[in-house]
């Protein structure tokens, strides 16, 4: 018999930092055996997701609200509502909300574990300052 797990997204803790925040609605942790991980993203205006990198696992974003800047290395671009981002396994990526707005996407990884890895361990927007696990 096939095993479905459903997720309220409601019901999901955000996990929080001076960026924006993040809920994990699946993964291994909120669906023992899933081998992905899904979320949605919510950025505040003027904040950046630092510079990170994940060394196990591609991430996907499809973006739902807002405009966000995108800085790989020396490129820049920015994606809109509707648009889709790929990004290799080990790319150094970074995410700015340079609007008013907040942005809110959805970021998809081929892993449960993503392997993520900061420029700055320690600096601003690394760690969480609230809610539940990072599980990067």
């Amino acid at each position: 018999m096939l095993n479905v797990i459903v997720t309220e997204t409601k019901d999901i803790e955000p996990v929080v930092y001076d960026w924006g925040a993040v809920k994990w609605v699946a993964n291994n942790d909120v669906a023992p055996g899933c081998e992905q991980s899904f979320g949605l993203v919510n950025i505040l205006p003027g904040k950046t997701n630092p510079e990170h990198w994940h060394t196990a696992a591609e991430e996907l974003v499809y973006m739902l609200q807002g405009t966000c800047e995108i800085r790989t290395g020396d490129t820049k671009l920015t994606l809109s509502p509707g648009q889709t981002l790929f990004i290799p396994s080990g790319v150094n990526h970074e995410l700015t909300n340079n609007g008013w707005e907040p942005v809110v996407y959805v970021c998809s990884f081929s892993a449960s574990s993503r392997g993520t890895l900061f420029e700055d361990p320690s600096g601003p927007g690394a760690k969480p300052v609230a809610g539940g696990r990072a599980d990067w």
